[in-house]
């Protein structure tokens, strides 16, 4: 037997006696962790990393297959697998076991902080960038440390039942450690931002109340942020061990690296926001970005199913917003427009917070253009627009996406919301689905859920609810990404397939002539304060 070698051997029912007799008086309990090999195991072999006293040693544990059964414990001088630190090693255990950073933190007497630190360690030491990869490098290589850092790890019943004080027959069930799904709001305090809070914590209070996904339980890490500190929220979320994250809207210059931020911890994301940026950054990148999921289609298809709704043909004018603008964009809507039978007059990106649009009114009245489109912008922007716009519109018909769809916008608005079009290429559709959804939402927060915001956000949560329920863990992402790719759920605003270029949803009848593939591209008059709908009905 080599220098560092040390065997142990456990009859069933008998002493055991070992090749190191000092050495296993001083290590009771791994002399424990033979008996209950030979009491619980059956020709079966574990192995694991013993940590006991700081150092790393190889511990092979083997149990014969016969009536009269004996388990050999053999502990051997090692290096921790990797180049890990013990430390390191213990809380990769904890990962691969299940717990988020701030369990582990509790687990290990540590701070949540040092937990992350050693959680990048070990990302750059194994040369991988998930929780889940780390989980699969250890169960390939049998490196869980032990004793077991924490109690109630997810890990292999074998490896369990060696550490558990009585002996047992069959595996104990061990409750599944909860999905965790992270999701980041805009701090702005507004319609928008508080209908999507809401509908992520209807679909997951809905879905415990089933017994959860699979048995586990659902819960919501919800956090506040403005623009600036869109990073740090990201990276607080991914620091808790997130399963997902679920992003509400923030402005494209910011969205863009919270998003590849959040795509390098190898999380998956899902959003809802439509600048075209954010789906050719996919497709230009689907090694770095693949784990990113846009439900909805871009703002590009607005202008076209604006000009697909209206009877009439003439001067078209469109305004987008500065942050999401595209030099190619006139040009596309130059084509869409003279394929319908309109003439593009003016393009002009906005700033996206300006309040003095004393020019571009003049500029329009100016061309004289029939109707004007509006990108998605804040209402304090929007507001701005029509009060300034309002001698015009008697003659000029004004289109906005999206904000509308804000629970109260009519009541915010009043007088300058009447007459307005807008347009969503995601909202509530007219199915008793949706009709149930909004009635379970008046009836829990006493209020509308609006046109779009609620219902998206309830649908994501579904979403990644069904794709979990076809796995085998919420966070082995590879296999979530796989079944994102692949599989097609149905909710209040209608299929979610990520069919479309750099994995976003398609919308009928932009992307789609099968309204069974995307949602519908929503069109709406404001009349009287009530959204009255126009797609697919011609403006009248």
């Amino acid at each position: 037997m080599t220098r560092g070698q040390r065997r142990w051997l456990q009859p069933e029912g008998a002493a055991g006696h070992g090749s190191d007799q000092e050495f296993f008086e001083r290590r009771t309990d791994l002399v424990r962790v033979a008996e209950r090999a030979v009491r619980s195991l059956r020709g079966q072999a574990v192995r694991f990393f013993d940590t006991a006293d700081g150092t790393a040693r190889r511990v092979s544990v083997d149990v014969t297959d016969g009536d009269e059964r004996l388990a050999r414990l053999d502990v051997v001088d090692a290096e921790a697998p990797f180049g890990l630190t013990v430390r390191e090693l213990q809380v990769a255990t904890c990962v691969a076991g299940g717990l988020a950073n701030q369990e582990i933190a509790g687990a290990l007497d540590c701070a949540r902080r040092t937990v992350a630190t050693h959680l990048e360690h070990i990302f750059t030491k194994t040369g991988v960038n998930s929780r889940a990869t780390v989980a699969t490098l250890l169960a390939e290589h049998d490196a869980y440390a032990a004793p077991l850092p924490a109690k109630d790890l997810v890990l292999p019943a074998a490896l369990l039942a060696l550490f558990e004080e009585r002996p047992r027959r069959a595996p104990r069930r061990v409750k599944p450690r909860p999905a965790l799904i992270g999701a980041v709001y805009t701090a702005a305090a507004g319609a928008e931002a508080v209908a999507m809070r809401r509908g992520d914590k209807l679909a997951m209070t809905e879905l415990n109340a089933r017994g959860g996904v699979a048995g586990r339980e659902v819960e919501h890490v919800a956090l506040a942020a403005t623009p600036e500190g869109l990073m740090d929220a990201v990276a607080e979320l991914t620091a808790r061990g997130v399963d997902a994250v679920v992003f509400g809207n923030f402005p494209l210059p910011y969205a863009r690296p919270a998003i590849a931020a959040a795509a390098a911890a190898g999380v998956p994301v899902l959003h809802s926001m439509t600048g075209p940026a954010l789906s050719d950054d996919v497709h230009a990148d689907p090694r770095g970005l693949g784990s990113v999921f846009q439900v909805c289609s871009t703002e590009a298809a607005y202008v076209p199913g604006l000009l697909r709704t209206l009877p009439h043909r003439g001067r078209l004018a469109i305004l987008p917003r500065e942050s999401t603008f595209d030099a190619s964009v006139p040009e596309q809507i130059a084509r869409h427009a003279a394929a319908a039978g309109w003439e593009l007059v003016y393009a002009d990106p906005v700033p996206d917070h300006t309040r003095d649009f004393t020019d571009v009114v003049r500029q329009l009245d100016r061309v004289q253009a029939d109707a004007v489109s509006l990108s998605t912008f804040p209402e304090a922007t929007l507001s701005a627009f029509l009060t300034a716009a309002e001698p015009l519109r008697d003659r000029t018909l004004v289109h906005v996406a999206w904000s509308p769809a804000a629970p109260g916008f009519t009541e915010r608005f009043r007088s300058l919301s009447d007459g307005l079009v807008w347009s969503t290429v995601i909202g509530n559709v007219d199915t008793p689905a949706c009709h149930a959804f909004e009635q379970r939402y008046r009836a829990v927060y006493g209020g509308e859920p609006g046109l779009g915001a609620a219902a998206v956000h309830f649908d994501m949560v579904n979403v990644l609810a069904h794709v979990w329920s076809q796995v085998s863990r919420p966070w082995d992402f590879a296999a979530v990404r796989k079944q994102l790719r692949s599989v097609a759920s149905f909710g209040v605003t209608g299929a979610h397939q990520f069919l479309g270029r750099g994995q976003r949803g398609l919308s009928y009848p932009d992307d789609t002539g099968d309204p069974t593939r995307g949602h519908p591209h929503l069109v709406y008059r404001i009349e009287g304060g009530t959204h009255r709908r126009l797609a697919p009905s011609l403006l009248t």
